[in-house]
Order: structure tokens, then sequence, then C-alpha cells
């Protein structure tokens, strides 16, 4: 690959990365196969042309199809391939949007073949709209919800405009909350603690300056009153878990009336906790004693032997025959009457 340097150096251009370019160029329009064949030397060979490259990553997915596809992926699982690197990777799929969806899928199928963690990639969400980015938008769905949650990717799933079609925030979050409840609902009380605690006017600076990944209160509301929709008819306990109802409770306490009656329903599940926290359970404390007013009115309890001999007692009075002394009586004054 030395030979090809100096060779390009010694053209009219005497750019290599622009003869690397139009030689590959020439490869997808006469060779689809020689491409393919072609591709881990020339991404082994020049990284610093090819890496940062979505130019030549377009080239390859334009033109190959399924099985060069995963051909291609084979080869970077058994690490004869390396076509993407963590500081140049969110460019290029950044760039990757305005291609035609084959070539999307093609080349995210391709970077979930590398190792690199999510969390690099993750700040795309920002710039992915549910209608117009449904390939990218379907990836990252698929690949985050193996993922588990952590603040950096909470933070930028809640970031997206809550939109009554767009269920993407919505359904990862459902998601999580049935795999990592525990997990997700710290992570939400640490974001709605935080957002709560900003100033309300510089929140307001914030989005209206920059329409990326500007985390506001209103929006983690919204996403949590839809999540509280979506697991209405479901078995699952994510909103009775103490984490989340005291951060609820706290933003009620210091948010305006508006916001209060927008999300009544969901800050009545706060509501409720507080009920449940500021009564003692008195009924607990009595439950195993009787009162002593009923103690008064009872007899107090006898011993087992008073109890025998009563009973004895009873039985012996009950076998005396007391009924043939009055019947003498009777009969005694009948015959006197006669006589």
């Amino acid at each position: 690959m030395m030979l090809y340097e100096s060779f390009a150096q010694a053209t009219a251009l005497g750019d290599l990365h622009t003869c690397l370019m139009m030689d590959m160029k020439a490869c997808q329009e006469d060779d689809v196969r020689l491409l393919c064949y072609l591709t881990p030397s020339i991404y082994s060979e020049f990284p610093d042309e090819t890496l940062r490259s979505g130019e030549l990553l377009n080239m390859i997915v334009a033109v190959i199809d399924s099985t060069q596809l995963q051909e291609l992926m084979c080869h970077v699982m058994m690490g004869t391939l390396v076509m993407f690197r963590k500081d140049s990777v969110l460019n290029i799929l950044i760039q990757s949007l305005d291609w035609e969806t084959f070539e999307q899928y093609s080349t995210w199928q391709l970077f979930l073949a590398h190792s690199i963690p999510l969390e690099t990639i993750i700040p795309i969400l920002q710039h992915l709209k549910y209608k117009e980015h449904p390939e990218a938008l379907s990836c990252l769905l698929l690949q985050l919800r193996r993922e588990k949650p952590s603040d950096e990717l909470v933070k930028m799933v809640l970031s997206r405009p809550c939109h009554s079609e767009d269920q993407f925030t919505t359904s990862l979050l459902r998601t999580w909350a049935s795999k990592q409840d525990d997990s997700l609902g710290e992570h939400i009380k640490n974001q709605l603690i935080k957002n709560n605690n900003q100033p309300r006017k510089r929140q307001s600076l914030r989005s209206s300056s920059s329409k990326l990944a500007q985390l506001t209160l209103e929006q983690i509301l919204e996403h949590m009153d839809n999540l509280r929709l979506s697991l209405s008819n479901s078995k699952n306990n994510f909103f009775s878990q103490t984490p989340i109802l005291q951060a609820l409770q706290h933003v009620q306490a210091s948010c305006d009336e508006s916001h209060k009656m927008r999300f009544s329903d969901l800050f009545s599940l706060a509501e409720e906790y507080e009920d449940s926290q500021s009564k003692p359970p008195k009924s607990r404390r009595k439950a195993p004693a009787s009162s002593p007013r009923s103690r008064k009115g009872a007899a107090p309890p006898c011993n087992p032997e008073e109890e025998s001999a009563s009973s004895s007692a009873s039985e012996e009075e009950d076998s005396k025959p007391k009924a043939p002394k009055r019947k003498r009586k009777g009969s005694s004054a009948v015959g006197s009457d006669s006589d």
C-alpha cells in the first residue's frame, strides 16, 4: 500500500484521499464484488482516510446486496474489518440520515457488528424526527431495549419532544419499567429533582436558544404521564415505587398551578402516597388486645379447676330427684281432702 500512496502523490491530484475515492468509485460502477473484496484491505491500510469518511461508506452500502452485507458483518465480527471508530462514528451516522432506506439499515447493521458502546452514539437522538428518520429510530429502539438505563440514556430519551404519534420514548420506558424498574425509577427521580431545582426562567431561555437536548421539567412530566397511561391496564407497579412518588411529591410542592392542573392525575399518585405516610397505623396497635371498656363488662376468666368443680356440682344437682318430692306433697294433700 505504500506503493499506492506514492502513486497517488505522483499524480496530478497529489492527494491520497481523492485518488482513493476515485478508484473505489470506479470499482462501485464496474465490479461490486471487487469493491467488497477490497473493502477490508482499504480500511485496514488507510484508516485515516476511511474511518472518517462517510462518502466511502455510502459507496459501499449503496450497491451491496444482503449477502454481501452479511459477509462484511462477518469480517467485522472476526476482526478483519474495522469500519467505525469511537471518535468519528457519530458524525458518520448523522450523515447517513439522508441516505436511502436500505443504505441506512446496512449502515446500522455494520455499526452494530462492532463492539462500540451504544452511549457513544446516543446523542444522535437529538437529531431524529419520528416522521423523517424511522430507520434510525427502529434500530436504536431495538438496541436500547437491551441496555440497562443510565442517567445519560434516560436524559437523552426524555429529551425527545413529546408527540402523540411518536411512541419511541413511551415504548422504551415501558420496556425498561418491566425489566429494570428499580434502576429506571432512580434515574427518573434524579432527572425530576434536578430539573425542578433549576429556575423556570433559565430553563425557558435555554430551550428557546437551543432545540437540542434541553430537557425541561414539562418534558419529563409529559413522558411520565404517557407512561402512566400506557401502564394503566397492566399489572406493573412502577408508579408505586417510593423514589418516583417522592420525586412527584417534591415537584408538586414547587410547581405552578397550571402544571398541577395539567398533570393532576399524575400528581394524585403523590397525594395518595403523602396521605398514607401522614396517617399512622392506629388500628394495628389496638388489634392484638381488646379495649378496657369491653373488659369491664366481661366476667373474669375462671381457672380450669373451678370450671370442673362447678360443672360437677351442676351435674349432681341435676341428678337429685326433686320432681318426685313435689308429687308426694300433692298426693297427700288430695288424700286429706277425700277423707
